[in-house]
Order: structure tokens, then sequence, then C-alpha cells
């Protein structure tokens, strides 16, 4: 499933005192498969972007095109629109309301009028996609740990058997090894064909999962290329008040010491391959 975004331009408030433009003029697109980083200040305008994906916003100016169909404001279109394309609110609490893990993950899959078998399937099938234990599935969702309510809310989604996934902020506020678990839930996801769209502020959760970023600066596109050549533009994610991941930063101080270490290291597994080839080269020079 592709998406297009189409010179959009959406004001907050218009002809208001508290009128606000938070996009401009913003064309991008995703295609099937992907998976896209969003990236930028706070204010940017990364969460009112990826709201006009599935038609929880509307451009003021501009288009939005889902599989070539322009999303319009029918409400039995997009009721279909928000079946394929699912999102994942920063705040999972927000998304949480059944008794039981197990009503709460059911509830979309409900609404489509499936039977219950087809209804038990998807519950499982999604609960297993992130990491829930079965035990898990009849406790109240407001007795879990933050990650886990996180990893709920993901499964109500993934329950509908859409086609994209939109995560905004998925692993804020999640311990280490919450965030690890999670992280590597999402990459086999992509991997297993689910198109992913994620607005994060973690350089190291984009360095390992997604292909291509977008960079927004005041409601307008910054940047727009891979990973790596993105963060290859290090001056010009600092006056943005962006970063890159910490490992790059380490090569750049291994390399100002004199050190003959790549600089498009984003990964610590990557950071430890360089390594190993740089005392690989010590030693057969020392021989």
């Amino acid at each position: 499933m592709s998406i297009a975004l189409e010179n959009v331009t959406y004001v907050y408030a218009p002809g208001t005192p508290w009128e606000h433009r938070a996009l401009s003029d913003v064309s991008i697109g995703v295609e099937d498969g992907d998976f896209l980083g969003i990236v930028g200040p706070t204010g940017s305008g990364k969460s009112t972007l990826v709201q006009h994906m599935n038609g929880l916003l509307f451009p003021s100016e501009g288009r939005v095109l889902v599989d070539g169909v322009e999303v319009g404001k029918d409400r039995k279109a997009l009721r279909d629109l928000r079946r394929k394309v699912g999102m994942v609110f920063q705040y999972p609490e927000h998304q949480l309301f059944e008794e039981t893990v197990w009503a709460d993950i059911a509830f979309g899959p409900k609404n489509l009028e499936l039977d219950d078998d087809d209804i038990a399937d998807r519950v499982a099938w999604a609960a297993g996609a992130v990491g829930l234990d079965e035990e898990i599935l009849e406790r109240s969702p407001f007795e879990l740990s933050g990650g886990q309510m996180r990893r709920v809310a993901i499964a109500g989604v993934l329950a509908m058997k859409g086609d994209v996934l939109i995560l905004d902020e998925p692993t804020s506020g999640l311990d280490p090894r919450g965030r690890a678990s999670l992280v590597g839930r999402l990459r086999e996801l992509n991997r297993a064909g689910m198109t992913m769209i994620m607005v994060s502020h973690s350089m190291e959760d984009m360095a390992q999962l997604v292909n291509r970023i977008v960079v927004l600066s005041e409601g307008a596109v910054a940047m727009d290329g891979s990973k790596r050549d993105v963060f290859s533009r290090l001056e010009d994610l600092s006056s943005l008040s962006l970063d890159v991941p910490r490992v790059t930063h380490v090569m750049l101080a291994m390399r100002r010491a004199g050190l003959s270490v790549p600089l498009d290291v984003l990964t610590v597994d990557e950071g430890i391959d360089a390594l190993a080839q740089l005392l690989r080269g010590k030693d057969s020079a020392s021989q």
C-alpha cells in the first residue's frame, strides 16, 4: 500500500486568533514495505503529518492519496482506510479502555463482525506478534507496565490486519530492556511485509529500524533521504537541535584522534564490526 502527500498545508483554527500553520507545502511518499522515520524538533508538525495519513486530519491545501485514491470525508471510505492504516498514539493508556487485555485487542475485529474463531485467532496472532504472554490476556490493561500497555495498544491495531502501522514515539519512557524488545518486534513485523511509519526523538531507534528519514522543521520538509544520507549531515541536524546516534559520535571522536574508522556507523553492531576491522588491520600491519 502506498501513501502520498502532495503539497499538503494544514492550518489549525483558521480565521481565529489561534490560527497556526502546522504544515507548509509538504510532499512525501511512502511505498509498500517501507519503514519511514519522521523526526524534527518539538512543534515541527510530526504528529500533524501522520494524522493526515489515515484521515484523522484533512489538508487545508493539497491532497493525500492512498493507493492512488484521494482521502476524502466519506465516512465509509474513512472506515475502510483506518482498517488498513492503523495508528498507535504516543500515550497507549489513551487507547485502552476494556476490562481485559483480550477484550481490548479483540475490540477492532469484533467491529468487523468476524466470527468468534476468527476473532480469537487474530487476538492470539497479534498478542504473539508483540510478545505478550498468554497469562496477560486475562488481566486488566491498567494493571500493566508502560511497556506492556504499549504492546497491547499495538496488538489492538495489528488485530485489524491492516497494511500500514503508524507509531508515534513507540519507545518513549520504556526501560532499556523493554525498548530493545519492542524494537525487535517492530523490526520483525516490517521484515514480514508490514509498511511502517514511525515518529520518534530516538535516533538510536531510527538507526536500528528505518530505511528512510524525513526531517521536518517548522512544518516543512528539511531533509528526505536514506538514514545514512540524513545522519551524514551532522551540521544540518545540529542546526535543528537534532542529533545522530551516539555510536556515530564515538566514531567521529575516534577519527579526530587519528584512527581510520568509517563515519557512517549507525548502530552498536556496526561499530563493533568497524573496530574489529580496524584491529585486524593493525594486526596485519604488525606482522
